[in-house]
């Protein structure tokens, strides 16, 4: 399964889930975009040096079809390419949730047209829900993995929003927005 590669490789970070369902696979939780450095004897590695989080990926045969997720920064969007790329379907259909832009895009980038949204709060899930025009009561009694199978059929005529640029064009329009965060209330 891709996700033991993945795993092996030390790509996985924060996991909520990886599992397989016939000849898809799911996986949620956040990809490496940037191995740590190793940091003992035994080659343990420091913590990563850049992620994206909240990933929800949906490989069929071993090829992505779905990769969603969201950086804190535009500029890292190649990183996603330059670790994951190989394994994207001729048709993955990728959606990046990003915080520093202000406004859709869709980057064209590595031969990918990728939706990249502003969001500086909020799930991802959820918001993939939302994306898809799905509720609850659509994933009734589902695995884990049928359900972002059922997200990524319900995306089949999602059209993403934004001006079509290129990823340097889309550098220019990175705005200084954080992510929000809550503390104990």
């Amino acid at each position: 399964m891709l996700f033991d590669t993945y795993e092996t490789k030390g790509l996985l970070f924060n996991m909520n889930f990886k599992e397989a369902d016939g000849k898809y696979a799911a996986y949620r939780g956040d990809l490496v975009l940037g191995l740590g450095e190793v940091g003992d004897a035994l080659g343990h590695r420091l913590p990563p040096t850049h992620t994206i989080k909240n990933t929800v990926v949906l490989a069929e045969d071993d090829k992505i079809k779905l990769y969603v997720g969201s950086l804190d920064d535009l500029a890292d969007l190649p990183r996603v390419l330059q670790y994951y790329k190989d394994d994207f379907a001729a048709d993955a259909r990728l959606i990046i949730f990003v915080v520093n832009i202000a406004k859709p895009l869709v980057i064209d980038l590595g031969g990918y047209a990728i939706s990249a949204i502003s969001m500086q709060e909020g799930l991802i899930w959820n918001e993939l829900i939302d994306l898809a025009a799905l509720e609850k009561g659509d994933f009734k009694g589902q695995n884990p993995v049928e359900k972002i199978v059922t997200v990524h059929k319900a995306l089949s005529d999602y059209k993403p929003k934004g001006d079509k640029v290129s990823f340097d064009e889309a550098l220019g329009r990175i705005v200084e927005l954080k992510r929000a965060g809550r503390g104990p209330v």
